[in-house]
């Protein structure tokens, strides 16, 4: 059992967290924050209604300054920058034909009954330019960013075409739409450093955010509906999908996809764009560029097959419905999810790119399914991610040192989407390792968006509640994860885990002989100090089984000990329980492309290929499917306590039927297919921690799909839900 293919995080180190009492008035609510060389911070946000901008002590204590920005009706500030003089810059929309914009700026009047707006204030916090941006189109500003001399970059979208949106000559374009088509967009403004012209002005790129590279190069990131230009050679050249969910009232709804864009600071040539998407789309909250050129992207995902790398942290979507399959049949996009991507300089290739959520929350009567959110990103000066966002899942990653009872829960009431806490973590720059993640308070009136900045000693600050936070390293130990890679926070009894870290043993290329020992390779696992048999242990890698004995615990603290580690260490983590928590082993083909890819599925939402054993003893793929009517072996994990009961570190010796075993009585996928569970076993040989399924698969089609789940009081489902099994017609 040496590479069995799984892998998580688990830390014991606390983070430290400190609220400072809030000197704004009541009724703002910051949306983004930025801290300067000083280490005064500077927010920007809504309060009744209109924008304002203040300039807080370094403690954010106390106001330096305080200045609204409003017409007589709603403003809203997006996105704030700050320059090298202490200068803050200011984007967001407008509805007031009123807004104050100031004499000789780019656009002193309103051409639309929304537009987006971009402004400066002085150190002191007096307004320099207020200017509309949008000609006669209806425009949101979104991003903004500044250059050394002044010169503020704006993004934001074009909604129902770009026409009268002025653009200026020889920029580069990069949208599809028809003169005057309803197609929304995005557009690019470069303002002079007086406010007072465009010295860019382009369509088709960014209108999320925008960043400048070394070279002054534009970065600029958003997701639209409509179609963008892409360039030959970079990483994704078309989306998969435009038509994302339907509903009764409105119709279909389209798609709105990731789309990066790397174009020089002249605004005429365009570098690189490429989408990074998936089937659902993803919707940036942050762009950054690293120490090294890359450009580093997070944000949220309702795609399982959003393009994720093997070895980041959570290289895989974690869908894992543990009560109902009514998620499945639903017209709506899957639960949300966020995501962390490190793209190359090129915008060819990825670095690395991992999910980070939890498996989502079940309200009431398992109506409404609910999923975790990134809504902010900041790069230190090592390269290191931190995001931030809504956390709404109890097996959120990371949460190691937080007991169960304090970790997300669902909402009250069925069909309400709400955050139940915010979170805060930090990714390493290689996308590998988490800090352990720390939960915030919810802030008041839906002001969900936790915005984050870093301070130059290495802290944090999240400004919904002015929360000061202090995250710890990564542990030896990195990650804890089960056989579908699948990266844990809970464990149900009796199942095999594999720790990865670094150093954590000698690097012997063993394993132990005989029945599993306790200690092994100078590697004590226990789990509230009852000892876990180590089925392998050798330098960065340690597999073992959960004891049986945990069942009935709501939470179980796992101790990992490694006398011979290189420098020897001891941890602690703080692990739900679960009564069943089942997976399959993965097929490798799984790895070609993301898990769960939707061009994989056949048309199903979600499944994975697992590791499946023909008849005839060869294994299943596309290469060599399972001849109709024929049995197929898969081999779960996680299935909890079995009738007979069996022993923590045993060694299976027959082929022992278990109860409960592994059922279908979900409908197989596939009007053609049909699938019948003939049993559930031990495996002879193997740690009684894995069982294998016979299952009699019988089909028209290329293949079938089968739903895995175990049936007793409560359904659990397989992670994946469907099984993928290549068949072929009997002859």
């Amino acid at each position: 059992m040496k590479n069995v293919s799984m892998r998580a995080f688990c830390v014991l180190f606390s983070a430290t967290l400190a609220v400072a009492a809030n000197p704004l008035p009541d009724g703002a609510f910051p949306g983004t924050v930025q801290i300067d060389q000083a280490g005064n911070v500077y927010v920007a946000g809504v309060l009744n209604d209109h924008t304002f901008v203040a300039k807080l002590s370094p403690d954010a204590s106390q106001i330096v300054y305080m200045t609204t920005i409003a017409g007589s009706k709603a403003d809203r500030a997006a996105a704030l920058a700050l320059g090298a003089d202490g200068s803050a810059y200011i984007t967001g929309f407008t509805t007031s034909p009123d807004f104050p914009a100031t004499a000789g700026s780019l656009q002193p009047t309103a051409g639309n009954p929304q537009q987006a707006f971009a402004a400066k204030l002085d150190p002191q916090g007096k307004i320099q330019y207020a200017t509309y941006i949008g000609g006669s189109a209806f425009t949101t500003g979104n991003g903004i960013a500044v250059d050394a001399s002044g010169s503020a970059y704006i993004t934001g979208t074009i909604s129902g075409g770009a026409a009268g949106f002025p653009v200026t000559p020889g920029s580069v374009s990069g949208y599809q739409g028809k003169p005057g088509a309803a197609n929304n967009t995005a557009f690019i403004v470069k303002l002079d450093p007086a406010g007072s012209n465009a010295l860019i002005s382009m369509v088709g790129f960014g209108g999320s955010h925008i960043a400048l590279d070394n070279a002054g190069n534009i970065i600029a990131v958003g997701a639209v509906t409509g179609t963008l230009t892409t360039t030959p050679g970079a990483f994704q050249e078309n989306v998969p999908n435009t038509v994302c969910g339907t509903n009764f009232l409105l119709g279909s709804f389209p798609c709105s996809h990731q789309h990066v864009s790397r174009i020089d600071p002249t605004g005429a040539r365009l570098i690189f764009a490429t989408y990074v998407t998936g089937y659902y789309g993803a919707t940036p909250a942050g762009v950054g560029i690293d120490p090294d050129g890359n450009i580093v992207l997070a944000g949220v995902t309702n795609s399982p097959d959003y393009p994720g790398t093997l070895r980041a942290y959570q290289p895989q979507y974690l869908f894992y419905p543990s009560e109902s399959f009514a998620p499945l049949a639903n017209f709506s996009p899957p639960v949300d999810s966020g995501y962390v991507t490190k793209l190359d300089p090129s915008g060819g290739a990825l670095v690395w790119s991992t999910f980070f959520s939890g498996s989502g929350t079940q309200a009431t009567f398992n109506t409404y399914v609910d999923g975790d959110e990134i809504t902010s990103m900041a790069l230190d000066p090592k390269g290191n991610v931190w995001i931030s966002g809504n956390a709404k899942s109890p097996d959120l990653p990371g949460l190691w040192n937080i007991p169960v009872v304090s970790r997300p829960a669902p909402p009250a009431m069925a069909g309400i989407s709400m955050s139940t806490a915010g979170f805060i973590t930090r990714l390493t720059s290689d996308g590998v390792k988490i800090s352990p993640t720390q939960l915030l308070p919810v802030p008041g009136a839906g002001a969900f968006n936790y915005p984050i900045a870093l301070r130059g000693d290495g802290s944090a600050i999240e400004a919904s509640y002015f929360t000061n936070v202090n995250l710890s390293d990564p542990p030896r130990v990195a990650s804890i994860a089960d056989t579908d890679n699948t990266r844990l926070v809970r464990v149900a009894p009796g199942q095999l885990l594999t720790l990865w870290g670094t150093k954590l043993c000698p690097p012997r290329d063993s394993q132990p002989s005989g029945a599993f020992p306790v200690s092994f390779n100078g590697i004590t696992v226990t789990f509230n100090g009852i000892a876990a048999p180590i089925l392998f242990a050798s330098g960065d890698q340690v597999n073992l089984q959960v004891p049986y004995e945990i069942s009935g615990q709501s939470e179980v603290t796992m101790q990992v000990t490694g006398q011979l580690g290189d420098p020897p260490f001891a941890e602690s983590f703080i692990l739900g329980v679960a009564e069943r928590q089942p997976s399959m082993l993965l097929s490798s083909a799984n790895y070609a492309g993301p898990l769960f890819g939707a061009g994989t599925c056949r048309g199903a939402n979600y499944c994975i290929q697992p590791l499946a054993i023909n008849e005839d003893g060869t294994l299943n793929g596309i290469d060599h499917p399972s001849r109709s009517g024929s049995t197929v072996t898969v081999f779960v994990n996680g299935v909890g306590l079995t009738s007979p009961g069996l022993t923590t570190g045993a060694i299976s010796t027959d082929n022992s039927s278990l109860t409960p075993g592994i059922t279908n009585s979900l409908p197989v996928a596939g009007a053609s297919g049909s699938a019948k569970i003939l049993g559930t076993d031990t495996i002879p040989g193997a740690s009684t921690t894995l069982v294998q399924v016979r299952i009699q698969v019988s089909s028209g089609l290329p293949a079938v799909l089968v739903p895995l789940g175990i049936q007793n009081s409560t359904l659990h489902l397989a992670r994946g839900v469907y099984a993928l099994i290549w068949t072929t017609p009997s002859k």
